[in-house]
């Protein structure tokens, strides 16, 4: 392998036939005024012609996708690897972009609130516990006497805002010995062919039994199915003859307040995702302003983005955007004396994710981003900003045998956080990297 890379007749823009040899696995500065070819060396030289070797390397399937792209001018060049640019142009435009989002702790601080996040009601405050069929019979019970209504409909939520045609899956109930379903809030007969959208959102509640309430072993028994079936959730519907006097309750073998019978939805990743429909305040649609063009704050969720239910998960006491509130410093922090408190099991669960958070943080620390938050929109970085932030993300690669062309890096910055930079550069020099 060669342990240079070798430039012939380089002519690029204001390049004037330019013949060099770069050390390979060494930290290369280019230098001069304004205009004497720093980039047109550095990108679209040398960068340009590692992308484009690298591209024409992969199948002509994949090449397809990545378009061809221009040999770069120049008579010569060996000893090139794989290339990655990163420079200073803004990362992302989108308002749904954040920090967090960019880095992907985000994504898994997603998925550590969905696996150990302490559930509170988002009405009182209390914690919720899970329920067991006879808490829920209880409760049916007291609700039935309180409304004074002694008739009820049990329905087992089997689809909850899925896409898809379903025909086998109501198939099968109607094998099962079911004949009706409430199907995006209509009442439909098993027995009839019912074609639904594919491409739509759909919920089919499957009408497991109507029945007295002092029935209590039937009502015991068409609960437990009912949770059996949804994989813990059941839906009762208390009809009156007048509609409107009708009352609708919907209990969780996992998640339901007593005191005000809030049943929470599945805790699971996308209940904190702003970009999803199941976690996004419906008000702003998870953007947390009034509309896209606007920096006046959504007033129902106040710019936090989320539904009242994700942000009543907590662990060690923070919701999921208190968190991502904290700067990077404070976050690593936070984390640190989290994973000191977790028990034995918890630690089964979450160690790995939680580890993949602390070293994103790790890596924003050391390129001197302490100050920034996850929530900070991408749109609002500097440029150097940017840079830093992708360059953070090639740390956690753990890449080796690749060039990386920066463009001035350091700019902006203080003293101190250049140190660090540069302690960042030749780790990941020392790495094989060029």
């Amino acid at each position: 392998m060669e342990e240079k890379i070798i430039i012939k007749g380089a002519r690029v823009h204001n390049l004037k036939n330019i013949n060099l040899e770069i050390p390979k696995n060494k930290i290369i500065v280019f230098t001069g005024v304004s205009g004497s070819g720093k980039s047109s060396l550095a990108f679209d030289t040398i960068f340009a012609e590692g992308q484009r070797r690298y591209i024409e390397s992969l199948s002509p399937y994949a090449r397809q996708f990545l378009g061809q792209m221009e040999r770069a001018e120049v008579d010569e060049i060996k000893g090139l690897s794989p290339a990655i640019a990163i420079n200073q142009k803004a990362l992302s435009h989108n308002p749904r972009s954040t920090v967090g989002t960019l880095t992907e702790i985000y994504d898994y601080l997603r998925v550590l609130f969905a696996r150990l996040g302490k559930v509170y009601c988002p009405i009182c405050g209390s914690k919720i516990e899970k329920l067991s069929v006879e808490e829920m019979v209880d409760i049916i019970e007291s609700k039935s006497k309180e409304k004074k209504l002694e008739t009820a409909i049990i329905l087992a939520p089997v689809v909850q805002g899925r896409k898809g045609e379903y025909y086998q899956l109501l198939y099968d109930y109607l094998k099962l010995g079911y004949s009706e379903a409430r199907i995006d809030g209509k009442i439909h007969s098993l027995h009839e062919k019912i074609e639904l959208s594919r491409y739509k959102n759909h919920n089919i509640e499957i009408v497991i039994d109507k029945l007295l309430i002092n029935d209590e072993s039937r009502l015991f028994e068409a609960v437990e199915n009912a949770v059996g079936f949804s994989r813990g959730l059941v839906t009762v519907v208390f009809p009156a003859p007048k509609k409107s006097d009708s009352v609708e309750l919907t209990l969780s073998s996992k998640w339901t307040c007593w005191k005000d019978n809030f049943a929470f939805p599945e805790v699971e990743p996308r209940l904190f995702s702003f970009n999803s429909p199941f976690g996004a305040c419906p008000s702003c649609s998870g953007l947390g302003k009034i509309n896209p063009f606007s920096n006046e704050i959504c007033p129902v969720c106040k710019g936090k983005r989320l539904k009242p239910e994700a942000l009543s998960v907590k662990i060690n006491g923070k919701n999921i955007f208190e968190v991502s509130s904290m700067t990077i410093e404070k976050a690593y922090e936070f984390f640190n004396d989290y994973e000191s408190k977790l028990t034995e099991r918890e630690k089964l669960i979450a160690e790995t994710v939680i580890r993949e958070i602390k070293d994103r943080l790790k890596f924003l620390l050391e390129v001197g981003l302490d100050y920034l938050t996850l929530t900070r929109e991408a749109g609002t970085l500097s440029g150097g900003e940017a840079q830093r932030i992708r360059l953070s993300s090639q740390i956690g690669s753990q890449l080796s045998n690749t060039l990386y062309v920066l463009d001035e890096p350091t700019i902006g910055l203080h003293e101190r956080d250049t140190h660090r930079l540069i302690k960042t550069l030749k780790s990941i020099r020392d790495n094989h990297n060029t």
